[in-house]
Order: C-alpha cells, then structure tokens, then sequence
C-alpha cells in the first residue's frame, strides 16, 4: 500500500463521529445518573435527617443501583444510534469486497456502517460482562447488535458475536470459546458477514470457535477447542463433536457394572 492510499483511507475515518456517539453516549447516561445520585442525597438522606451511619450503610447499595441504570441507559443510548444508522443502510448478509477508499459505494456504505456497529457495541459488551450484572450482555446483545438470544443463554466470559447470531434456550458458553458471524478474507479482499445459529441446549467448551455462517442441531456438544469453519454443518443425529473442523465422536456412557 502506498502513502497517498494509506492517507486517503485514514482521512475516510470521522473522528468528530466517533468523539459525538461516546459523548452522547456514555457521558449523558453518567451525569443523568449523577443527578439521580445528587437528588437521593438531597430529597432523601437530608430531608429525613438520616443518621451517618445508616446513610453509610445505605452507599453501597445505592452505587450498585446507580451503576446498573447506567448500563442500562448506556445501552439504550447507544441503541439510539444503531436504529439511526440502520434506517440509513440496514445489516446485511454475504460476501463483500472489503472497500474502504470509496465509502460512497454501496458495498462501502455497507462497510462503513457495519465498522460503525461493531464500534459502538464493544464499550457497552465488556462493561456488562464484568459487571455484577452479567446477564446484561444478553440486552447489549439484543438491542444494539440485532441478535436473537433465547432464554438461559450464558455466556462466561467467552467471546460473543457482535451481531447476526441467532442462539437458541439454554445455550452455554465456555470461557475462551469464540462466536465470529463475520471473517475477514484478506487474501481475496473480501469479508464474510453470515449469521450463526445454535440450536437449543448447545454447549461450547472452552477454545471452541464458530464461525459465519455455522448452523448446529439442539442439543450438540462442542468439545474443547472445536473449530466450526465457515458454514459448517453437522451430522444428522450426532450431538457431540471435537477437532478442526468440528467432526461427530462417540461418547461411552458408563454403567455401574462399568
């Protein structure tokens, strides 16, 4: 890549943007909070004259509830964007040349925005899952990254997909295990964005990655450091798997005479 390109690329990225969304984005929902926090102390605490220590006592609780409503309304705030953005160029699935010189185009505008999204998640996913509250992810989830997150999904502290995963009841992420509905093609320029799709009781242990595109049955077991590439598919009535790519195994259940 010569300089005039690598200029023209770096000058495609709005800083002014990017400052604007964190603004809005973080900092109102932490003075909003902040009010709240100033209007219990002066509504609350020294309207009925609560004693010192009970007002102590009461801190704790109150800065756990304060930082709960902050996610949330981080969440929601940062949702406001996302729905902006997406009435002016919606998700979409595929193969794409990866342009990023000419963001006028429509597989630019495409990238810019899916950039964009991917941007605006992270903050609000690593907040909520190092949190007292991790099942907040789930919510930054829904409603910032368009995926579809059934009832009792876990995930512990593994690596969930930004957006275009569709997880059915009872899911359970391994820490380490990866979720990636997109991958980047260097070699062709070109990047894949496919949705994931887990049926219900899925397991995920630890190392294992899926990619775009995967499509598993309910209740499959994905052994530690199993890789489903690119639009992997299982095999009818087989639920447990291992290796690179993810191939069916069988499992011995023990008896007592065992």
């Amino acid at each position: 890549m010569d300089a005039e390109n690598a200029i023209e690329k770096t000058i495609e990225v709005s800083v002014g943007s990017f400052a604007l969304i964190n603004m809005v984005s973080v900092m109102v929902p932490f003075y909003a909070c902040l009010a709240l926090f100033l209007l219990f102390e002066y509504c609350f605490i020294m309207y009925f004259s609560i004693q010192t220590i009970f007002h102590f006592l009461l801190l704790p609780v109150i800065f756990l509830l304060m930082y709960y409503i902050y996610i949330i309304m981080l969440i929601e705030f940062s949702a406001l964007w996302v729905r902006k953005w997406n009435k002016k160029e919606s998700p979409q699935q595929g193969i794409f040349e990866r342009v990023l010189e000419d963001v006028n185009s429509p597989t630019g505008r495409m990238i810019k925005y899916y950039h964009k999204r991917g941007f605006i998640i992270k903050f609000p996913m690593w907040l909520a899952s190092k949190s007292p509250f991790p099942w907040l992810l789930n919510r930054v989830l829904r409603r910032i990254g368009h995926n579809k997150i059934g009832k009792n999904v876990l995930y512990c502290d593994g690596y969930a997909g930004l957006e275009f995963t569709d997880l059915g009841d009872n899911t359970f992420i391994y820490p380490t295990s990866v979720l990636s509905s997109h991958a980047v093609n260097s070699i062709f320029g070109k990047i894949s964005i496919l949705e994931i799709k887990l049926g219900k009781n899925t397991t995920m242990y630890p190392g294992s990655v899926a990619g775009p595109g995967v499509l598993s049955a309910d209740n499959n077991v994905f052994f530690p450091n199993t890789s489903l590439v690119k639009n992997w598919r299982g095999v009818p009535e087989k639920l447990y798997y291992q290796g690179s790519p993810g191939r069916p195994i069988e499992i011995k259940h023990l008896t007592k005479e065992d």
